[in-house]
């Protein structure tokens, strides 16, 4: 291991991990500009092969931001995107997206561009613009609030939806049942799966990723070599059925969780669960934490491995474990110089610092970041003693890379929901699990493992008590596998107090800053959750992931209390943003069609939608058809109508409750046209309703008012109304014509072969006759102005 400077930032030479598929090239284009990528490529890897550094800027101050984790917890990537003849898509998180050929991907919340955004200014006027500024501010003169109102609505969000775009119909719902729900692929979910599908049950698994294998995908110090034989066993288990690059939002009482994958909504049902949902690298607070190349360590080691990205040249570590020194060897293996690791720990002595310290890294014990500089990128971190965590007796180091490996904070949030019981510990700064409801099991790095190891033993136990709780072993089968104990070991705080200048944020997604939490519990905002919801931390795409943490420290240390006194606020799902489309699911409006829909196709009807029905609007030319019905005569078919039976002694009656008119006086062979109202007095619809026997009345409605006013009516009937009433839904028992214009009456009596005169036949009468042969009701009705009879 030697301390020489061989990298460039950008893609690098072939290595085992990757993901991308280098025969397989494609281009797509970011800001009309062409991109190349490879298959297996998300967006944000290929635009950081080809040295983008600026992704977004920010949603208050519109500062620049860069790639902070690489795993779609953050909010630091959002682009939009178009897809072909797909509408445009906001919100996307360009480093889960996958890279497609022809994809059009643009930035947001910039003005006129992402390199130069007017908007920036903000950042220079933020002393006008304190926490809650907007409560503030615009209250006064309430005369202007419209104005307010718009100008902050131009403003406000991020991306930009197309407002003529049509909803997706694409979008599928599938039900799943399973004896295990295990959520989560990395080392516990898997070996949690397989310890219960051993035992004869029928497993559910999910994961966010494309592949199985967890932090181990990208991290070569922490993976066994048992892991891709693990993998193969979960793929080819018979009791295991997984779903990839799904997403659980959600957890509902008796097991019921949602997960959206794709285009597909899943509604999962499960008799037990296991979490398995590892844990979330966090930031760090101090001086421009948010510039551009200021990474999670894990989001560096993910874009090596899996993308074979190299993120900078000359890369400075902070860290508080032993992760950031794997990450540095890492790191140097890459070819990358690593100038200094600053530790906040007392030294130690281990074999791998011997290493880095022989390859001429400059190691600071007990030593912080306290700011970051730079324009658009960072170029220097400012390095110095825990005990002064200031800029006394500081040290600035040259980077373009600096790299976060200070802490996680357990994915706790589907835990949270199902009803565990999560307390904070102070000895390692984390939350860990206290207890869980019977069926519920939690296992690996959310129980604060940290060697996969000890992940995969934790993964098994869980799998095991799962398996106990169905019945499908015994307790001895259990008490012969030993629990696994954490092996989180301590760490130290990562709230440094900084006397700097420059912001400091809690949420990357608002724009929170520590002065703003401070000033929010100075003014009375104690209560976490009040807090939440007057600064808006956490309240952005990353629903807390890196910030509710430190915003609960910080919290607590504002209100002179511990973390477990401050307390946490409430996970709701869902914990990843899902497109209202995805929940909408299925386009599921059915569609009716008449008897003679396959005729009107085959005579070249144009259709329309009348109601659910499919009914044609022309056949070819409106004004000839008009033309016909005022001097001969023309045909429509209106079996879409409504048309309901009502018989017995009460339907008079009835009928005047909710018609407006009289109809208990409506002679047999009579009929009136009726306008129905709700009890509000407002027009719900109208038709015709005819007498054809003593207790028989046969109502039509409007289409669209078939299946509604039935409801309604019965509705009606079961309060009460209507003595002896049966109410009949014939819609679609009867298909329905109206004949119209002034040849209606010699074509009609042509196939009755009867006298249909007026004198026989008055106007608002009705018959039952056969019509060619077929058993039909006519109705004498005029709704054209011309003679016509409507058959049924």
């Amino acid at each position: 291991m030697t301390q020489s400077t061989t990298a460039a930032v950008g893609r690098t030479g072939p290595n085992p991990k990757e993901i991308i598929d280098r025969g397989q090239p494609l281009t797509f284009t970011f800001n009309g500009q062409p991109v190349t990528a490879y298959q297996g490529d998300t967006v944000a890897s290929a635009l950081a092969a080809a040295g983008t550094r600026v992704f977004s800027r920010s949603f208050k101050y519109h500062r620049p931001r860069g790639l902070m984790c690489a795993a779609g917890h953050c909010p630091n990537c959002l682009v939009q995107v178009k897809d072909g003849d797909a509408p445009q898509e906001p919100n996307v998180r360009a480093c889960t997206r996958k890279a497609t050929d022809g994809l059009a991907v643009s930035s947001q919340n910039a003005w006129p561009s992402l390199e130069q955004d007017a908007m920036s200014v903000t950042s220079v006027a933020s002393r006008f613009l304190p926490v809650g500024f907007y409560y503030k501010t615009f209250i006064r003169p309430q005369r202007l609030w419209p104005l307010y109102e718009k100008a902050l609505r131009n403003i406000a969000g991020l991306g930009r939806i197309d407002p003529r775009a049509k909803a997706p119909h694409d979008r599928l719902k599938q039900y799943l049942h399973g004896d295990l729900v295990v959520v989560g692929g990395g080392p516990a979910g898997l070996s949690a799966a397989l310890a219960a599908a051993d035992q004869g049950a029928r497993v559910l698994l999910f994961d966010e990723n494309p592949g199985l294998g967890g932090h181990t995908r990208f991290t070569s110090h922490n993976a066994p070599d048992s892991m891709a034989q693990l993998i193969q066993r979960v793929n080819a288990h018979p009791q295991i059925e997984l779903f990839l690059e799904s997403h659980v939002l959600g957890y509902w009482e008796d097991s019921w969780l949602s997960a959206v994958s794709g285009r597909t909504l899943y509604k999962v049902r499960g008799k037990a669960v296991v979490f398995a949902t590892g844990a979330y690298d966090q930031p760090l607070i101090f001086d421009s934490n948010d510039l551009p190349g200021i990474m999670l360590g894990s989001a560096v080691q993910r874009m090596m491995a899996l993308y074979a990205v190299n993120m900078g040249t000359r890369a400075v570590i902070v860290t508080a474990n032993d992760d950031g020194w794997r990450l540095a060897a890492d790191l140097l293996d890459a070819g990358l110089a690593v100038p200094a690791i600053a530790d906040e720990r007392p030294a130690f002595e281990s074999e791998l610092v011997a290493k880095l310290i022989a390859a001429g890294v400059n190691v600071l014990w007990q030593h912080t970041v306290v700011a970051a500089e730079g324009k658009k990128h960072v170029s220097r971190a400012i390095l110095a003693p825990t005990a002064a965590a200031d800029h006394d007796a500081a040290l600035t180091v040259r980077c373009d890379l600096l790299c976060v490996s200070i802490g996680a904070s357990p994915a706790n949030d589907l835990l949270y929901q199902a009803g565990a019981d999560i307390q904070f510990q102070p000895e390692c700064g984390e939350f860990k699990v206290a207890s869980t409801p019977d069926h519920i099991f939690a296992a690996g790095r959310l129980t604060g493992q940290r060697s996969a190891k000890s992940q995969l033993a934790s993964g098994h136990f869980a799998g095991l008590q799962a398996a106990l709780y169905l019945g499908l072993i015994g307790a001895e089968s259990l008490a012969a596998a030993e629990a696994v104990p954490a092996d989180m070991g301590p760490r130290t705080s990562t709230l440094v107090k900084n006397p700097g200048k420059g912001k400091r944020f809690v949420c990357f997604c608002e724009d929170v800053t520590d002065k703003d939490l401070a000033q929010a519990i100075a003014e009375g905002y104690h209560s976490v959750e009040l807090l939440k919801r007057y600064s808006s931390i956490s309240m952005g795409p990353c629903q807390g992931k890196m910030c509710t943490v430190n915003a609960i420290q910080l919290s607590a240390r504002e209100n002179n209390a511990t973390v477990a006194e401050t307390g946490t606020t409430v996970s709701r799902p869902p914990t990843t943003p899902v497109s209202l489309a995805s929940l909408a699911g299925q386009h599921m409006e059915p569609v009716k069609v008449t008897p003679i829909h396959d005729w009107h196709l085959r005579n070249s009807a144009k259709m329309m939608n009348a109601g659910l029905w499919k009914r044609p609007e022309h056949y070819g030319n409106p004004l000839v058809e008009v033309k016909a019905v005022r001097e001969k005569v023309g045909i429509i078919d209106v079996s879409t109508l409504g048309k309901l039976r009502l018989t017995g002694p009460g339907v008079g009656a009835l009928l005047e409750r909710i018609y407006v008119n009289k109809w208990a006086d409506l002679p047999v062979g009579r009929a009136r046209y009726g306008l129905m109202c709700n009890d509000e007095g407002i027009v719900i619809d109208d038709g015709v309703t005819a007498r054809f026997g003593p207790e028989e009345f046969y109502m039509t409605t409007s289409s669209g008012g078939a299946q509604g006013i039935y409801e309604w009516i019965q509705w009606w009937l079961q309060s009460g109304w209507g003595e002896g009433v049966h109410l009949t839904q014939m819609t679609d028992e009867y298909a329905a014509f109206n004949l119209a214009g002034p040849n209606a009456r010699a074509l009609l009596s042509s196939l009755i072969g009867g006298d249909l005169s007026n004198e026989a036949f008055p106007y608002l009468h009705v018959r039952e006759m056969d019509v060619a042969g077929v058993p039909c009701r006519l109705m004498r009705l005029g709704f054209t102005g011309e003679l016509s009879f409507e058959i049924h």
